[in-house]
């Protein structure tokens, strides 16, 4: 249990730290630097144009989230989660691209919030992958 706590709280953290270094890791910064960019867009723009209807995007985080808390509280269990991961990834990608086509009057601001979801789910996805075989970087 103190594992799925642990890495419930260290996503997020791990996450927008990578904005400091985007590149010192490659792909593994690059790609949540970008994400972190295009939150800040994103918000701006739904801030400007009053969007609240763009909060629908926290669902996608929240399900990261959940899958890093259970790959937190599965840790070691799995040695081949690809198929558990690659759905996530499939659904994670189906709900950003329902929720940008459902959001007709804040298609830019959603935009960029999908491309965040999306980095925030690369994220989850990663820590999720070595906490289900328990092989760290």
């Amino acid at each position: 249990m103190g594992d799925a706590i642990w890495l419930t709280m260290a996503l997020p953290t791990w996450f927008f730290q990578t904005i400091r270094q985007p590149f010192g890791a490659g792909l593994l910064t690059m790609i949540p630097a970008a994400g972190i960019v295009c939150l800040v867009i994103g918000v701006l723009i739904g801030a400007i144009r009053r969007q609240p209807k763009l909060f629908a995007f926290m669902t996608s985080v929240f399900a990261s989230q959940v899958l890093v808390a259970v790959a937190g509280f599965w840790r070691g269990q799995l040695n081949e989660p690809g198929i558990v991961l690659n759905a996530f990834m499939l659904l994670q990608l189906l709900l950003v691209i329902y929720l940008i086509y459902r959001l007709e009057g804040a298609r830019l601001a959603a935009l960029f919030l999908g491309a965040f979801s999306m980095a925030y789910a690369f994220e989850a996805w990663f820590i999720s992958t070595m906490s289900f075989r328990d092989i760290w970087l």
